[in-house]
């Protein structure tokens, strides 16, 4: 059977689950109807908490995803200048692995002319 034909069977197989519930209902008369849909929503609400805590369980134990192991900080880096095609860094390159990264105070980057590169900050390149 496929998922869409299993959610159509669960739906139609409540629809009369709670037809039937419906009609043996309304033959109790007031009192002993209320006493029943009580007794009955204790033991619904009680499976489905403990089939919730059930279904929680694994991801509560799963050690969840991996975190960065360090951070990249750059912290009152200098000015850096480029010019003619140069590369100026008073900061940090890195791959971009996934680490998390913190600038503070960094200085002023200036790139002058074709293919110049200023970095006074983070600066993440491809690994190879």
């Amino acid at each position: 059977m496929s998922r869409t034909q299993l959610v159509i069977a669960a739906a139609v197989l409540s629809l009369v689950a709670l037809g039937g519930w419906a009609v043996f209902l309304s033959g109790q008369g007031l009192e002993n109807a209320d006493r029943w849909v009580t007794v009955v929503g204790f033991f619904v609400s009680t499976a489905l908490a403990a089939g919730a805590v059930a279904a929680a369980w694994p991801a509560s134990r799963s050690p969840g995803p991996a975190r960065p192991a360090t951070t990249d900080r750059v912290a009152g880096s200098g000015a850096a200048y480029a010019g003619e095609g140069g590369r100026a860094n008073t900061g940090i390159e890195a791959g971009g692995d996934g680490r998390t990264a913190e600038v503070n105070r960094s200085g002023s980057a200036t790139a002058r002319g074709p293919g110049s590169v200023a970095n006074t900050g983070i600066s993440r390149m491809p690994r190879a």
